[in-house]
């Protein structure tokens, strides 16, 4: 085993297609971490700019996390600025990019070369493991000296697994210390938690795609259809799947766009008023103002309550397709640690209309007295880890999965 370990290493260290690949892969590594780190910066400056003071307590704007360098998620939507009323809810968005330009092209950030390029990469350097060495006739010698198929496999996995991961983590954990070390980030234990965390999911990630190019390599008898079935099953679960997920979602969805929504209670809101001031008109009675305040809550009330079901069963529905494939369930976990996912986008959403339910009479006028200044609590590492551990099993399995697919093919595969 140690022999057909060391052979991995030394014949594919050397060639060609691992110094090509790693270029590719420092590259992208660096253009991410640069072009993350001014989009960043960029968000901070603008949350400096709108944060409100002490006495302003109808804008709430969240600041930037550092790890959405790695992993933007949905952080330019959780750095918007809401505005607060007792009429409700007004988003204002974010800080837009003055080069234009930039928004013609998508720059891919950390989470996107983790899911794309180094699952391509993974698949690359296994899609041969079994079938060329029946081709060079290596795998009959390796055989025929008493070797166990299962440990032949074992050292192909753990050796071409060193070849793609060894080389990401040393970049991952270089670009992580020197984005602690830039201005505007602050990297305290929450952010070093995070790095390791998402590093020890891409090891998972990378030996589960090793182990399906093994499992490739074990279903035919040539390389190259090998290659060809490997780049089939990463274009599926990479892009198909995920994208397919988020469209099924819409198309059977019956939750209405957040812009109509937020229209929608406008409208309610303006003929809750109206009708009340009527009733004021007939009746005289400055008191009715009150009365006014009150059907404007429940009228939001009614709406929020109406719409928040049903957006979360598309949620639910939408998040099981996407993780059907590794790739989905990598990018739910990833932005879950980063605190850039859909959990913390809608905690909140859910925070900010407990805060207005909260202080609906002094923000109407009804009751003296401050409102209070909102604060959203940090999540602490375990509720983070409670939040995406569905995903992290998704990891596990499906690793196991293809391990357990390569050698249980490769165990009844025919060497001559």
């Amino acid at each position: 085993m140690k022999s057909v370990l060391k052979k991995e290493i030394l014949e594919n260290i050397t060639s060609y297609r691992f110094f090509v690949l790693t270029g590719l892969l420092f590259v992208l590594m660096v253009v991410s971490i640069i072009v993350s780190y001014g989009d960043y910066r960029l968000r901070t400056e603008n949350y400096n700019l709108l944060r409100p003071h002490a006495s302003e307590t109808d804008k709430i704007i969240l600041q930037p996390e550092p790890l959405s360098i790695f992993a933007k998620g949905l952080d330019a939507n959780l750095g918007r600025l809401y505005k607060i009323s007792a009429l409700g809810i007004e988003v204002h968005s974010s800080q837009q990019s003055i080069n234009r330009l930039f928004s013609l092209f998508t720059v891919p950030d950390m989470l996107f070369v983790i899911k794309v390029i180094l699952a391509f990469i993974a698949i690359l350097f296994s899609f041969d493991a079994i079938s060329g060495e029946k081709e060079q006739g290596t795998l009959k010698l390796m055989l025929a000296s008493g070797t166990k198929r299962a440990d032949i496999l074992a050292a192909k996995l753990l050796g071409r697994f060193v070849l793609v991961f060894v080389p990401f983590a040393l970049l991952f954990l270089a670009g992580a210390i020197l984005v602690s070390l830039l201005p505007d980030v602050q990297a305290g234990s929450a952010y070093w938690t995070g790095i390791g965390l998402i590093g020890g999911a891409s090891a998972v990630y990378v030996l589960l795609w090793t182990a399906l190019g093994a499992f490739v390599s074990t279903l035919v008898h040539r390389s190259p259809v090998a290659m060809i079935l490997g780049l089939g099953f990463w274009v599926l679960f990479v892009f198909v799947i995920p994208n397919m997920g988020v469209t099924v979602a819409e198309s059977i969805s019956e939750v209405p766009p957040g812009d109509r929504v937020e229209m929608e209670s406008r409208l309610a809101t303006v003929q809750s008023i109206y009708e009340a001031l009527q009733r004021v008109k007939k009746t005289r009675d400055e008191r009715d103002f009150a009365r006014i305040m009150n059907d404007v809550r429940e009228t939001n009330s009614h709406l929020f309550e109406t719409y928040t079901p049903k957006l979360n069963r598309l949620i639910a529905f939408t998040k099981g397709v996407v993780r059907l494939s590794p790739a989905g369930a990598l990018g739910f976990f990833v932005t879950d640690i980063a605190h850039t996912g859909l959990s913390d986008d809608i905690r909140l959403k859910n925070a900010v209309w407990m805060y207005i339910d909260r202080n609906f009479n002094r923000l109407g006028g009804l009751e003296k007295g401050p409102v209070e200044q909102f604060r959203l609590r940090p999540r602490t590492v375990g509720e983070v880890l409670s939040t995406s551990m569905t995903d992290s099993v998704i990891l596990i399995v499906f690793c196991a999965a293809f391990v357990g697919l390569a050698l249980w093919r490769f165990l009844r595969y025919d060497p001559r």
